[in-house]
């Protein structure tokens, strides 16, 4: 029999309300929040027939949610090539692995490894197409780039690809060439995108079942981390077929905003295409949202975000744009006239600018009621946080990319560029900017205590402090990973926080985040994970 409430005692509850107020007891009804206060009050409340649940002292919190994620194409890293650099050290190490994977696949059976970062190895290079013919000879294999905005194909994968010679470069993409104009096998922007996309979704096709078996069990890795909401930042249209499948079959155990791209990773938005705006626009569910759009502002390789730097009073543009100005700026407002919410993904205070402007003219015709959203900021200023918070936009930052990737970053910035800050969270909070934590998945680790912990202590792998004075508190993190994140995904009225009338969606923690010590947050582990009041992962003791 169903259990229809719930009464949570002993605990501290921090409901992340608008006074971010602590109670002892949470009381849960039909997997809503019935009422937040004192055991007493709540004990009181309760049916008899209410289960309870001494919390010993530990700490209940809002379900975190995970507002920039990938997790469409990360469910599939169980099927594909763990590359990670580090541990891996080398490229004799990375070629072995993958010989090693596809030496046990079907004969032309597509193949992809994940976490390759050429910077971490010891020869600081790339691999060849040619190299990755000799360790996946019969199948076509595609590595994607720890960025996602390159990776690196085989020959087969290639062919497979329609690139060839005589295959020019695709809007918003690259291929790399040698002296004879052959492909080298690293590809760029949207070329990269196509073979990422391909490569997961060819998989999906074979095996629909299995396929959203992969994406029930990367749920329940979320699960147990905490994260009872997930918005994926660019859902193709096999995406949301393999969403639509999981959701109607009861598979999807968290709360999924999908933020719709093109027809693969990075690919060109088309809004006159009339299948991409039912894709868009279709009627929602209650684990399963849409009525977003993913816009590509600037892109990572090979040199880096649309950067302004300023040499002898002069400004330089560094990096790659996907769009002009003009644009973005017709985008932003034809999307916003449609009833559809945006998420544009700008890392340099370049293309932050070329966003802020289409978001002005957006504010200027519909009024402060839609969502307007900037992905990433990872090179700014801070004139710009000034900016955002006055046109009321919701930065969705990736604070825990700075411990693996921070100095890439730096490097972007320049040398003697005082005007641009990494990943300036504190900067963004103190203008009054509406500011959300998100793991960019695969890119980073989807753990909120590494992410929160990175954004408290900013430290790289290296050991090194990453622009220190961005650091957050761990009351402002933990607000960034629940009601703001909530609010950048357009769901604040129903989950984010503790308040009477919203979805049960929390945790019980092992400690409490606002008080433990800095290195004892990032060890924080989730006990327990309810979802519409129910349990959905319990710690092993």
């Amino acid at each position: 029999m169903e259990v229809q409430a719930q009464l949570i005692t002993n605990a501290v509850v921090r409901s992340v309300d608008e006074d971010d107020s602590v109670h002892e007891a949470v009381l849960i009804e039909r997997g809503r929040i019935a009422a937040v206060g004192s055991e007493a009050d709540l004990r009181l409340k309760a049916s008899h027939q209410a289960e309870v649940l001494d919390a010993g002292g530990r700490t209940v919190v809002p379900g975190f949610i995970d507002a920039h994620n990938h997790m469409s194409f990360a469910a599939f890293a169980p099927v594909a090539v763990n590359c990670m650099t580090p541990p891996l050290a080398s490229m004799d190490e990375v070629l072995e692995v993958i010989r090693a994977h596809c030496s046990n696949l079907i004969r032309g059976q597509w193949a992809s490894g994940f976490g390759f970062d050429m910077s971490k190895i010891r020869e600081q290079r790339t691999p060849t197409r040619y190299e990755l013919d000799e360790v996946s000879p019969n199948n076509p294999f595609f590595l994607v780039d720890v960025s996602g905005h390159a990776g690196y194909a085989n020959t087969a994968a290639l062919e497979a690809a329609g690139i060839t010679q005589c295959t020019p470069d695709p809007w918003g993409g690259g291929v790399e060439r040698d002296t004879r104009g052959l492909a080298t096998g690293t590809l760029m922007g949207t070329t990269a995108g196509l073979l990422n996309s391909i490569s997961w979704e060819d998989y999906a096709e074979r095996d629909w079942d299995h396929a959203v078996e992969l994406l029930e069990s990367k749920a329940k890795q979320y699960l147990a981390v905490g994260l009872t909401g997930v918005g994926d930042a660019c859902v193709t249209a096999k995406g949301a077929e393999l969403y639509r499948r999981a959701d109607e079959s009861g598979r999807l155990p968290l709360t999924l905003q999908q933020i719709h791209g093109g027809d693969f990773l990075f690919a060109r938005q088309d809004l006159g295409n009339p299948d991409v705006l039912e894709r868009i626009q279709r009627k929602g569910t209650r684990m399963l949202r849409g009525g977003a759009m993913k816009v590509f502002v600037d892109r990572a390789y090979p040199d880096s975000g649309a950067i302004h730097q300023i040499h002898d009073g002069c400004v330089k543009h560094v990096g790659t744009n996907f769009y002009n100005p003009r644009e973005v700026r017709d985008i932003a407002l034809r999307a916003t006239g449609l009833g559809i919410d945006l998420a544009v993904h700008a890392m340099g205070n370049c293309a932050i600018d070329i966003i802020l402007d289409a978001y002005e003219a957006v504010r200027e015709t519909f009024g402060r009621q839609p969502v307007l959203r900037l992905e990433h900021a990872f090179v700014a200023e801070a004139r710009q946080a000034t900016r955002m918070a006055e046109l009321d936009i919701d930065l969705v930052a990736n604070p825990g990319l700075a411990h693996n990737v921070g100095d890439l970053f730096s490097g972007w910035r320049g040398e003697n560029q005082n005007h641009l800050k990494v990943i300036p969270v504190r900067s963004m909070i103190d203008a009054g900017v509406r500011v959300s934590f998100a793991s960019d998945h695969p890119a980073g680790t989807f753990s909120p205590a590494e992410i929160m912990w990175t954004a408290v202590a900013r430290q790289h792998l290296s050991g090194v402090s990453i622009e220190p004075e961005e650091a957050v508190t761990a009351a402002e993190a933990l607000r960034a990973f629940t009601i703001q994140a909530a609010h950048a995904s357009g769901r604040d009225s129903e989950e984010g926080s503790l308040e009477k009338g919203k979805r049960a969606n929390l945790l019980v923690l092992d400690r409490d985040p606002l008080t433990c010590t800095t290195n004892d947050l990032r060890r924080l582990q989730v006990d327990r994970t309810y979802v519409d009041g129910r349990l959905a992962h319990q710690r092993a003791e």
